[in-house]
């Protein structure tokens, strides 16, 4: 019997979407499951193949003679795609020859299937991505991290689809599915999870949940080294901070995120979200320093490679609030209908966009009757627990002005 069995069990009936209860059959309760499933107790090769009928695996997959060299296998697959994706080249070769010829069989079967998932996750079809998923869930798996790898995509798909606590629940399931030992790679998979985990109660409006999991993931991340994942850590916490209302925490996190960025030399449209996050945060601080977020935009518009229509946008938008500060009320104006026009910004960002517009009209004493229909229109659609309460009160005062 190969070590982790109990952690191999319960991932799998995990994905299975089995409990406990579901496992116990002739000679093997639900408590005798849960001491399986802890450790506590060593199963017969009898049991094994029962619990493996109900689960409609081999029991070689729970007994885990190969699973220890198939997740570290895989692992390195994924690791090396996602560096690909995140534009570390160099870690994503260095990780590809360290598999070789050693990927065969069923590894590589799961690998291909990773590489469907890893390509998906670049488009913007949460249905799509959610389906690919699934086929990796449902399968034959490398092991528990590996799996935990699958649960953060399917997060991202669900919240791409709107259902922000199945999204939660993805994100948790992959929190849990890491852990609390293993090696380098293990702990690298569970600080993803917790980034994810974070973001994604956030999203929900569930910030009292995000903070726990935020203290957590700074323990976490004091071996990593500097790369995107240390500063997505910083960058989360800052998210978690700035719902909170704690802007001074807020912008501290986005300070330290904002300066590994600018040692980062990999996905150069990530360098510049990271340097428009800061701005967003620092914008919404007591005292903003104006001239150094303007510099900070500057840099975003310079940069010599090609920007996604998001980044173009969320520059103009913050860019426009700038201007709005220092009075500049046509410049206000023109870039923040750039920044609509152009596509890409989420629903808090084109709320912004929309309250720059009418607090534009305001001091103008321009009617501007479009500016509050837009608006308007934008509550219609708008998740209110996905959204900045510090905007909410500036909406409620927007309406307080009209009536």
């Amino acid at each position: 019997m190969g070590t982790g069995f109990g952690a191999r069990l319960r991932a799998t009936r995990q994905r299975r979407g089995l409990a406990q209860k579901d496992l116990a059959c002739p000679g093997v309760s639900m408590s005798y499951v849960s001491r399986l499933e802890s450790g506590h107790r060593t199963p017969s090769s009898q049991v094994v193949r029962k619990l493996a009928a109900l689960l409609e695996v081999d029991p070689s997959e729970l007994v885990g003679d190969r699973t220890e060299v198939a997740q570290d296998l895989a692992l390195a697959w994924c690791e090396a795609l996602i560096a690909y994706h995140d534009g570390d080249v160099d870690r994503a070769v260095d990780l590809l020859a360290l598999l070789g010829p050693r990927t065969g069989g069923e590894v590589f079967g799961w690998c291909v299937q990773w590489t469907r998932v890893m390509v998906q996750s670049r488009l913007d079809d949460g249905a799509a991505l959610l389906r690919v998923a699934d086929l990796l869930r449902t399968g034959w798996s490398p092991g528990p991290a590996v799996d935990a790898l699958v649960e953060i995509q399917r997060a991202a798909a669900f919240r791409v689809l709107g259902r922000p606590n199945d999204a939660v629940r993805a994100a948790r399931l992959a929190l849990d599915l890491t852990g609390r030992g293993g090696g380098d790679q293990v702990a690298r998979v569970r600080v993803r999870a917790l980034i994810a985990l974070c973001s994604e109660l956030v999203a929900a409006g569930r910030t009292s949940e995000a903070e726990a999991v935020a203290d957590r993931l700074g323990d976490e991340v004091r071996d990593l080294g500097c790369d995107r994942l240390l500063i997505s850590s910083w960058w989360v916490r800052a998210r978690v901070f700035d719902r909170l209302g704690d802007r001074a925490a807020a912008a501290r996190c986005m300070d330290r995120a904002h300066e590994l960025a600018g040692t980062f030399t990999g996905d150069h449209d990530f360098r510049c979200r990271v340097r428009l996050a800061w701005a967003a945060i620092g914008l919404r601080a007591e005292d903003p320093d104006l001239d150094r977020i303007a510099a900070g935009l500057d840099e975003v518009e310079a940069t010599p490679f090609g920007r996604s229509c998001e980044v173009t946008a969320q520059a103009k938008a913050l860019r426009a609030e700038v201007l709005l500060r220092h009075g500049e009320l046509d410049g206000c104006e023109r870039f923040a209908r750039q920044a609509l026009d152009i596509g890409g910004l989420g629903q808090e960002d084109r709320l912004r966009c929309a309250l720059l517009l009418v607090r534009v009209a305001d001091e103008s004493d321009d009617a501007c009757r479009d500016a509050r229909a837009l608006l308007v229109g934008l509550l219609d659609d708008v998740a209110p627990e996905a959204v900045d309460p510090v905007l909410w009160r500036d909406v409620a005062r927007v309406a307080l002005r009209q009536h």
